[in-house]
């Protein structure tokens, strides 16, 4: 690949994001001239004014030939406010003079949608597109995805139905690498019914559940922890739809790996087991943007109605603003994107081995996960950085320098926490928690081969 061949993609892709924005605000402008009887003179006129000045801003920004992704986020921002902004978080469902229910008047029915908390119209577009652009498996209408405020809360939502619902009397297995917040949980919750696997060891993971019968299983499909464990789902899976006798909770976290990998196509005909999946919105599916927290979760038609309410009674949906940041649903596109990520990572992992420096990533034939992940071609967009004396105070040292060394280098650098950012991220993760190890993670971007080599010599003097 050409050298610039990141930025142009970059360049390529916040035109397609900001282009699928505009053709929203035009279908909006469309829509605006049938609801906009029911606005008040003042809203009207300030409706139209903020259609046409934002249909102007997007048009400049395509035309720029240089679209900046902090303009975008501004303007994503902008759009998501203007069509919400004649609506309620309560809408009437019924009135004798003026309504109150905006550009929905006419589809709320009393009981139903008329309260957002609970649910709204505009979630059910994405949630189908999510399914059909995302989702692969066999009788895929039988499934459906939620939209809900944050990866922890689809998490939160799936466990309040489970547990709400008397599914989960009895012992439960986590992945010993899995979300420290989601270990934390579970071992509050469950106390001495809580069993912890190495979900890298698959025949002593199947085996404990053979032992123990749990009636949920909890794994992570690439797990966010200091050595990125991935676990060969296709083989638990597949035997545990084979042997389970009894009903089975099985849930999967696929934020790090999404569409890569694909847990409903290893389903059997086993109606004991019932797969469930979530994923944060907030990683890879705003393109960078970080514009909003959200997150989904997808099930069969069985436990669709049990997370519909509890996304209700958890108080768990998405916010009505934070939908309308979420780029549409674009599975090519944001394939293109995270195969740059991993362009990213494997380039720079490859230049940071060294006898002093253990690289921890998926993508490295000597990492563990390797054999699972070659064939999907994805091995995630961050990489681990270990030492033999490893210390919070250490990972803080190194990422001081490197940011110093990234401006004498005068490439960005940015210390924070997540991922799937177009500017590479380095930080120090899981510090206050007792469920999980302190790592130093550094969170590649999409940038062009020349940052990157910039990159390569920070981290290189950083760890000196």
């Amino acid at each position: 690949m050409k050298a610039d061949s990141n930025k142009d993609a970059n360049l390529k892709e916040l035109n397609q994001l900001a282009t699928d924005k505009l053709r929203q605000l035009r279908h909006f402008q469309k829509v605006f001239s049938r609801f906009s009887r029911f606005l008040s003179p003042g809203e009207k006129k300030l409706t139209a004014g903020k259609i046409n000045q934002l249909d102007e801003k997007f048009s400049d920004f395509l035309k720029s030939g240089f679209p900046d992704i902090y303009v975008l986020r501004m303007l994503v921002s902008d759009f998501a406010s203007l069509m919400i902004a004649s609506d309620w978080q309560s809408p009437s469902y019924d009135h004798s003079l003026m309504p109150s229910a905006g550009r929905q008047t006419g589809k709320i029915s009393g009981t139903v949608n008329d309260y957002k908390r609970d649910v709204h119209l505009d979630e059910k577009d994405y949630e189908k597109q999510f399914i059909s652009q995302y989702i692969d498996a066999l009788n895929k209408f039988r499934l459906s995805a939620f939209l809900v405020a944050s990866g922890q809360a689809a998490f939160q939502t799936v466990l309040t139905y489970l547990q709400s619902e008397g599914k989960l009397n009895g012992p439960v297995v986590c992945g010993r690498s899995s979300y420290f917040q989601y270990k934390q949980i579970l071992k509050g919750t469950f106390r001495e019914e809580y069993f912890e696997t190495d979900e890298t060891d698959t025949y002593k993971t199947l085996s404990l559940i053979k032992k123990i019968r749990p009636k949920a299983v909890f794994l992570d499909s690439l797990c966010n922890s200091s050595e990125i464990a991935v676990p060969d789902l296709k083989k638990i899976i597949e035997e545990i739809y084979r042997t389970a006798r009894d009903d089975l909770y099985l849930v999967i976290d696929n934020t790090c790996l999404t569409f890569f990998c694909q847990p409903y196509m290893w389903r059997k005909n086993n109606k004991k087991v019932h797969l469930i999946t979530f994923e944060s919105l907030n990683k890879y599916h705003q393109f960078g943007l970080d514009r909003v927290t959200a997150g989904v979760v997808v099930c069969h038609a069985k436990d669709a109605a049990g997370i519909y309410e509890y996304r209700k009674h958890a108080g768990t949906n998405i916010s009505d603003f934070s939908l309308f940041c979420l780029p549409t649903p674009n599975r090519r596109l944001l394939e293109k994107r995270l195969l740059r990520h991993v362009k990213s990572a494997l380039s720079l992992t490859a230049s940071l081995v060294s006898d002093g420096v253990s690289v921890i990533y998926p993508g490295l034939p000597q990492h563990h996960g390797y054999p699972v992940l070659k064939e999907k071609g994805f091995f995630g967009s961050f990489f681990n950085l270990s030492f033999k004396n490893n210390s919070p105070k250490k990972f803080k040292n190194i990422i001081r320098k490197a940011v110093i060394y990234a401006k004498k280098e005068k490439v960005n650098l940015t210390a924070g926490t997540s991922f799937g950012f177009s500017t590479t991220r380095i930080y120090l993760t899981s510090l206050w928690t007792r469920h999980g190890t302190p790592f130093l993670r550094i969170s590649c971007g999409t940038e062009n081969e020349e940052e990157i080599n910039k990159l390569k010599i920070a981290f290189k003097k950083s760890l000196q």
